[in-house]
C-alpha cells in the first residue's frame, strides 16, 4: 500500500506547501515596508546625534529560507522569520538596546510591537483580530571571532539573561540542504519534514501541550530520516515510498525518548547545540510521544490496508483534510494498479 497512495501524498504535499512566489505576498510586502522603515530611523538618529550611521542587512531564516515551510491551518498562524543582520560587535551594544531601538522605530499605528526573549514581534490586525506577524531576529554581525550573535533577552530580564548569543542560522541551512547530495532523496526529507509540520499542527491545534516546534522537528529528521527511494539503473524509473518513509521516521523519533525519563532530545545542529524540547515539561513531553505513537500506529494500519478509500481515510484523521481522499468507487480500480513514484522537488 506504500507505493499506491504515493500519488496521494504528493497532492498532499503540494496542498500544505509554501510556495515562496505564491505564498505569503503580503507578509514579504511588510518585511520591506520594515526594512524602510528601519533604515530611515537609523539615518535619522544618525543625523541627530552626529554619530555614525548604524547599517544592517535582512535574509530570510527558519523554514522559510530552508524550504520547509507549510501553509497556516488559520489565518493568525501566518508569520514570516527574518534574519536581521547589524554591521556591529556585540560588544558595542546591549542586546536590550538593540531591541529597543528596532520598537521604536517599528513602534506605529495599525500593528503592534512586543520585545520577546529570542526576537521582536511586529503583530498585524484586522477586525481586532491577529492575522499574521513577523518575528525580526537581531544579530551582531561583525564580531572579532567573524561568528554571529542573536540579541536575546527582554528589558524585565534578569541581566545574566541578557545576552549576545552565539547563532549561526546561515551555518543551519547550508548544513540542512547538504544532508543528502541526491536531489530526490533530499526533497523526500523535506516532505516529511512538512508532513510531520502539518500533523503537529491538525493534531495540537486545541492545546499547546507538547507540540514540538518546527526546528525542532526539522532537527530529528536531519539525525534519523532515511530515504526510501528505489532507482533502476536500466530504464531511469523511481519508486518513492513517503509513506514508508514517515512511517520509519515516526518510529525512529518514539525510540529517541529516554526508557528512563520518559523524555526526547535533540540538538541544534550548529552552534550552541542547545537540546531543542529542554523546555518541554515532564507532561508535554508524555502528551507528544502518546500523539506519535498514535501516528505510528495510523501510518501502519494505511500501510497494512487493502482499501486505498478506507486507508486514505486513516490518514486524513492524522494529517486533516488537505490529505486527499481517494473516491470509493475507484477502489477496485486502484487496488488492481500500483502508482509509479515520481521525482518531485521540494
Amino acid at each position: 500500500m506504500g507505493t499506491l497512495l504515493q500519488k496521494e501524498f504528493f497532492k498532499f504535499h503540494d496542498a500544505i506547501k509554501l510556495h515562496d512566489k505564491e505564498d505569503n505576498q503580503e507578509l514579504r510586502e511588510e518585511r520591506d515596508k520594515l526594512t524602510e522603515e528601519l533604515k530611515d530611523y537609523f539615518e535619522k538618529k544618525a543625523d541627530d546625534e552626529g554619530s555614525s550611521k548604524i547599517t544592517f542587512s535582512i535574509e530570510n531564516q527558519g523554514s522559510y529560507s530552508m524550504g520547509t515551510g507549510i501553509k497556516a491551518l488559520t489565518n493568525n498562524d501566518y508569520d514570516i522569520d527574518v534574519m536581521t543582520l547589524f554591521n556591529i560587535s556585540r560588544d558595542d551594544y546591549s542586546p536590550i538596546t538593540i531591541k529597543q531601538w528596532v520598537y521604536e522605530a517599528l513602534d506605529k499605528k495599525g500593528r503592534t510591537i512586543s520585545l520577546k526573549y529570542p526576537c521582536v514581534t511586529v503583530h498585524y490586525f484586522k477586525d481586532e483580530e491577529e492575522i499574521f506577524h513577523i518575528d525580526l531576529a537581531l544579530y551582531a554581525a561583525q564580531n572579532d571571532d567573524e561568528k554571529k550573535y542573536i540579541a536575546k533577552g527582554k528589558p524585565t530580564s534578569a541581566s545574566d539573561k541578557k545576552i549576545w548569543e552565539l547563532s549561526e542560522p546561515k551555518l543551519l541551512k547550508s548544513k540542512i540542504f547538504s544532508k543528502f547530495n541526491d536531489s530526490d532523496e533530499r526533497a523526500q526529507m523535506k516532505r516529511a519534514i512538512r508532513y510531520l509540520k502539518r500533523w503537529k499542527d491538525f493534531k495540537f491545534k486545541a492545546s499547546a501541550n507538547g507540540k514540538p516546534t518546527g526546528i525542532a522537528i526539522t532537527a530529528l529528521a536531519y539525525e534519523l530520516f532515511k530515504p526510501e527511494i528505489a532507482k533502476n539503473s536500466f530504464n531511469s524509473s523511481i519508486e518513492i515510498k513517503d509513506l514508508v518513509a514517515l512511517k520509519n521516521l515516526v518510529e525512529s523519533i518514539i525510540n529517541r525518548f529516554s526508557f528512563w525519563t520518559g523524555k526526547i532530545s535533540v540538538e541544534l545542529p550548529v552552534e550552541p547545540y542547545n537540546d531543542l524540547f529542554a523546555k518541554m515539561s515532564d507532561g508535554q513531553h508524555i502528551e507528544l510521544k502518546k500523539h506519535l505513537e498514535d501516528l505510528k500506529d495510523s501510518l501502519q494500519s494505511a500501510y497494512d490496508e487493502a482499501d486505498p478509500h478506507e486507508a486514505s481515510l486513516i490518514l486524513i484523521k492524522e494529517f486533516g483534510d488537505d490529505f486527499p481522499e481517494i473516491d470509493k468507487d475507484k477502489t477496485a480500480q486502484k487496488r488492481a494498479i500500483a502508482f509509479p513514484g515520481k521525482s518531485e522537488s521540494a
